[in-house]
């Protein structure tokens, strides 16, 4: 697949309607998260704790097949629904179960990808981002990808040099946000470099295609190991906090401090990819 000659037809402007013909095609709430489930278990907490509300709520999933010529893989998508307001509206159990996909009932729609290397890790993005694309959706407006990351305080250079933390404060950034998010985070520096694969293959498959996203990047902590973990969980707490009120969704973090144990070894983020060493 060559990427670079089919990005444009990603554009919400540039879209082919024809392509609403297809036997299958992905419904989707007006905000999509997409979470890739890295090897540290970050995406996979935010999946977890991410729900429409306290309770009670259903999450209805869907295995997401994803085109990558004769590669076969597939992610998944979850829709956030909130049985009450069903009931709410009047409707009986059996309406409500009728209605099981129509997403003008889901509160968000979550897009996951589970770990992949270079090569095929932009493909797979690629491949996601089409799906969300040509997605039916509940607005005349094209909804917006919300994707948060964790990234090792390594792969962060400001300038040349390695990013920290300002006055102690966790860092947050974003790019093509809501009012919502923008005013809870930083503004990443235009000579921000990012060298964390996943979300560097993201950021430029979405700015490429002049998609509607958030990106909401948190840092890893540098201290000693037990300090780092306390520190990478309040991260992940403050992300999931973020997202949810930017969405109206709720974050369980009692649940998230108790599940998720960040790894020593994304903490430290050392080395390269060994993939590089054969481009040089």
């Amino acid at each position: 697949m060559d990427i670079g000659e089919n990005l444009e037809s990603l554009s919400p402007e540039n879209r082919d309607e024809t392509q609403s013909g297809k036997l299958w095609r992905l419904k989707v709430a007006s905000n999509v998260f997409f979470v890739y489930h890295d090897e540290d278990g970050f995406g996979n907490a935010i999946a977890r704790a991410l729900n429409p509300t306290p309770h009670p709520y259903t999450k209805v999933p869907e295995v997401l097949e994803l085109e990558l010529g004769d590669v076969k893989l597939n992610g998944s998508v979850t829709q956030l629904r909130d049985k009450d307001n069903l009931k709410f509206c009047g409707l009986s159990e059996e309406s409500v179960e009728l209605l099981h996909f129509q997403c003008v009932w889901f509160l968000a729609t979550m897009v996951m990808l589970d770990h992949l290397e270079p090569p095929v890790l932009p493909q797979a993005i690629y491949s996601v981002l089409t799906k969300i694309a040509d997605a039916e959706h509940m607005s005349s407006t094209f909804p917006t990808i919300i994707a948060p990351f964790l990234v090792p305080a390594s792969k962060l250079k400001l300038e040349g040099r390695l990013l920290t933390a300002n006055s102690g404060k966790v860092p947050l950034y974003e790019t093509n946000v809501s009012r919502v998010i923008a005013s809870k985070t930083q503004k990443p520096s235009p000579s921000l470099q990012i060298h964390y694969e996943p979300l560097a293959c993201f950021l430029h498959l979405v700015r490429a295609a002049n998609l509607p996203t958030s990106i909401i990047i948190g840092q890893r902590s540098q201290s000693p190991f037990n300090q780092a973990l306390t520190e990478d969980i309040q991260t992940l707490c403050e992300i999931g906090e973020l997202v949810a009120s930017a969405t109206g969704t709720y974050f369980q973090g009692e649940e998230t401090k108790t599940n998720w144990i960040p790894t020593a070894k994304a903490a430290s983020g050392g080395g390269g990819e060994p993939w590089r060493a054969f481009y040089g």
